[in-house]
């Protein structure tokens, strides 16, 4: 913020340079004074000033006393802004009181204290109108005091008449000193002013830069949403309906063959896969309405893991051994859906595309991370491109900071045998207790 650190240290200088000016004329005033009063000639300062002056010490303890006040008013504007409008206008009320009490005080003198007000206020009042209204007022301000006809008409000594008691030269330093200090809070003032402005043009145009890059942004978050989003259904149905639609086809196979031979056989077989099909029509539905296994909303993810494999084995007739030795299972939402998802997805390939009949399912915990190994007995796979189904576990993992290997069990140096296998990894976030 390099224009609040130029407007924060010129307003200083500000205050520093009004208050030189307020030393200026309270020394010069009382000082003349006195040295007329030692000179003995009161008779012919009276005649000049055509009215008796006020005490010469009530000038500088008047102006010295409303400018501490005004700078204490000030710095606790500037460490307590609370936005609340009644206070910010009173704190305008309070300043532009104090500034009309230092100019009377300074008999009219000098009026470029207006000047430092709209600039300590102008930053700070917000509402267009309201600056408007403080601009105008102390623009008055300034305008009356730069004039003697004020202070002449409210009695008071102009200050030209303490200047006429010094010779030529002393007058030439002293209008001096006040041209250049009046003149330097004039060009402070236009500084910061300009400063102000072109601070906030350049805001302004910063936060549209920013508004326009955030729209951008929110425009692709939209699309990147809805592609993950669309991919999730597309996985979700994928597995459901694979899954399902496999232990279907087995089943009625079977069914077939059963049919004349073992007519209950073929019966039971029957009745497996309209439960399947229900079951999937349900999973479905509920992977629509909320891309969630409607089992993992009923069980936790164990017992939906032990009914999915006891379904399968009834539509399949595929035995299934289930291994879960990572003791008591706790994930979040979206974990136990990978988790469920990754299983469902391997056994119906392992019987789909391996044709199957055993299947290895364990759960064991290594290290800091869950390991679900899937193994089967089918014929393995010649080609190792990567398809639909394992595509999407992958990304399952990937969006959970997972992992996943696979391939023919021939190949793994620690089995050797026929088949296929597939090892999932995610890290744990809690698992506790043990078989």
């Amino acid at each position: 913020m390099d224009t609040d650190r130029r407007l924060k240290d010129t307003s200083l200088i500000m205050f520093a340079i009004n208050l030189a000016i307020i030393v200026f004329y309270g020394t010069i005033c009382p000082v003349t004074t006195y040295r007329i009063c030692r000179s003995l000639q009161a008779y012919e300062f009276l005649s000049a000033a055509k009215t008796i002056p006020q005490n010469p010490l009530m000038m500088p303890l008047g102006a010295f006393l409303q400018f501490g006040l005004l700078i204490a008013v000030s710095m606790r504007k500037r460490r307590k802004d609370d936005g609340d409008p009644f206070l910010a206008g009173m704190v305008c009320v309070v300043e532009i009181f104090l500034c009309i009490g230092i100019v009377w005080s300074l008999n009219f003198y000098y009026s470029g204290i207006a000047l430092l007000v709209l600039a300590d206020l102008i930053n700070y009042i917000r509402d267009n109108k309201a600056r408007v209204l403080l601009l105008v007022v102390l623009i008055i301000i300034f305008a009356l005091g730069r004039y003697e006809v004020v202070s002449s008409q409210s009695g008071k000594v102009a200050f030209s008449v303490y200047l006429s008691y010094y010779n030529s030269r002393i007058q030439g330093y002293l209008s001096a000193i006040e041209s250049v200090l009046i003149s330097s809070n004039i060009l402070l003032f236009v500084y910061y002013m300009v400063q102000l402005f072109t601070g906030q043009m350049a805001e302004k145009e910063r936060i549209r830069t920013l508004y326009d890059q955030l729209k951008k942004a929110n425009a692709e978050l939209e699309r990147m949403t809805a592609i993950r989003e669309r991919n999730r259904l597309a996985r979700e149905i994928h597995d459901t309906l694979g899954h399902t639609l496999t232990g279907i086809i087995m089943a009625s196979e079977a069914s077939l063959a059963l049919f004349e031979k073992q007519p209950e056989e073929a019966r039971k077989r029957l009745e497996a896969v309209t439960g399947a099909a229900r079951d999937g029509l349900n999973d479905v539905r509920q992977s629509i309405r909320a891309l969630r296994p409607d089992t993992l909303e009923k069980h936790s993810l164990e017992q939906a893991l032990h009914e999915m494999v006891a379904k399968f084995e009834a539509a399949t007739s595929v035995k299934v051994e289930f291994r879960q030795e990572a003791g008591d299972l706790y994930f979040a939402r979206d974990e136990e859906d990978a988790l469920y998802r990754i299983v469902q997805e391997c056994l119906t390939n392992a019987v789909r595309h391996g044709q199957a009949d055993h299947i290895l399912l364990t759960i064991r915990q290594q290290e800091n991370a869950l390991l679900i190994d899937i193994r089967d007995n089918g014929k393995g796979a010649a080609d190792m491109k990567e398809g639909f189904g394992l595509r999407h576990m992958r990304e399952r993992l990937d969006l959970l900071s997972g992992s996943m290997t696979y391939g023919n069990r021939k190949e793994d140096p620690e089995d050797g045998q026929e088949g296929f296998y597939v090892i999932a990894s995610l890290p744990v976030r809690q698992i506790k207790g043990g078989n």
